[in-house]
């Protein structure tokens, strides 16, 4: 995400300085192709070690680590025997977790997605919400909206606030470690409805001729881009796989990503629709609503996994609400740890 606002940041900043000779639609179009076709490289790589492990592949695990790795064949094997271990460790506790309530054991092969049902209601409604917050329709048209606004130069507003997304990038890595995933999450929901409120008044106002201060957008914008930048924007991807066990969590991950991409091309989309149809104000208020509904949703449903073992986290997905949470993974000392993945 960080790569992704220093690239926009970069595009608007060059598309200023050099009046439109570099970003032009069809030459970003050319820089997509070239790097979608050096995916293909992707190829050449060897298959993930732990996967074929996972898959008692032990011969195929052997060659994938033989070519990530430099030095004598003894450390491999000692590698290899440690990873097989250590999969087969998370496998048992996974199964025990998923048919705790059955008496009849499950072979590690019937452990599948379906059984963290739950967890997969959070990880897809965070993707979801990360984009109905209104994240890409912003970026996409943050030049009209400072435009509308009366700013006179308002190409210098966007270059400002792809540059705050780019500082604000950072704070995620130090904050989710001493503050936890869920007030993090909160704080963006509540940032980005307040933003998208002041952005639906200003609008509004300014089509009555009513108080409106051009400032009062650029503020909205502001606000916005702190709350996504520090929440809602990086946490999803943080805690997604915080949910599931190492069996679960790529097909996790898959069917939340394809959904919040899903959603962000149907509001990139429809937004100017949206703009027709409720007008520049209405749309902005439509935002609000999704990022409290949003705020709601991490409230009643999002678990705090900052320093909690898998177990701990399965247990708060089955608590009510308000019940109370297991205090420390000190309490489970047996348990897996959550697995963390970039």
């Amino acid at each position: 995400r960080l790569f992704v606002n220093a690239a926009g940041a970069y595009a608007l900043a060059v598309d200023e300085v050099e009046g439109n000779c570099f970003c032009n639609w069809r030459r970003l179009s050319h820089f997509g192709v070239a790097f979608a076709m050096a995916l293909s490289a992707m190829r050449c790589m060897p298959e993930s070690p732990k996967w074929l492990a996972r898959r008692g592949n032990t011969q195929a695990a052997k060659l994938a680590l033989r070519a990530l790795r430099e030095g004598p064949t003894e450390a491999e094997e000692a590698e290899l025997d440690v990873m097989a271990g250590t999969v087969q460790a998370d496998v048992e506790k996974a199964c025990s977790l998923s048919e705790s309530s059955s008496s009849t054991p499950r072979s590690v092969r019937s452990v599948n997605l379906w059984d963290y049902k739950r967890s997969l209601v959070v990880a897809v409604g965070l993707t979801c919400f990360q984009q109905l917050s209104g994240i890409n329709a912003i970026m996409m048209y943050a030049m009209d909206i400072c435009a509308q606004a009366g700013m006179e130069r308002a190409e210098l507003s966007c270059i400002a606030i792809m540059a705050a997304q780019v500082v604000l990038g950072a704070l995620p890595c130090i904050l989710v470690q001493s503050l936890g995933r869920r007030p993090l999450l909160q704080f963006a929901g509540v940032t980005m409805c307040v933003s998208h409120l002041g952005l639906a008044y200003y609008m509004s106002a300014a089509a009555r001729s009513y108080w409106a201060p051009p400032w009062l957008s650029l503020a909205s914008l502001g606000l916005y881009v702190v709350g996504f930048s520090v929440g809602m924007g990086p946490v999803p991807w943080i805690i997604l796989p915080e949910l599931f066990p190492v069996e679960v969590v790529g097909a996790a991950s898959a069917i939340a990503t394809g959904m919040g991409w899903s959603f962000a091309f149907i509001v990139c989309v429809q937004f100017r629709t949206l703009q027709v149809m409720l007008g520049s104000s209405g749309v902005f208020f439509l935002f609000a609503v999704f990022c409290f509904v949003c705020f709601a949703f991490v409230t009643m449903l999002v678990p705090e996994t900052k320093d909690k073992t898998l177990d701990q986290v399965l247990t708060d997905l089955q608590r009510p609400a308000r019940a109370p949470a297991l205090a420390s993974p000190q309490e489970a000392p047996e348990a897996s740890k959550v697995v963390f993945s970039v």
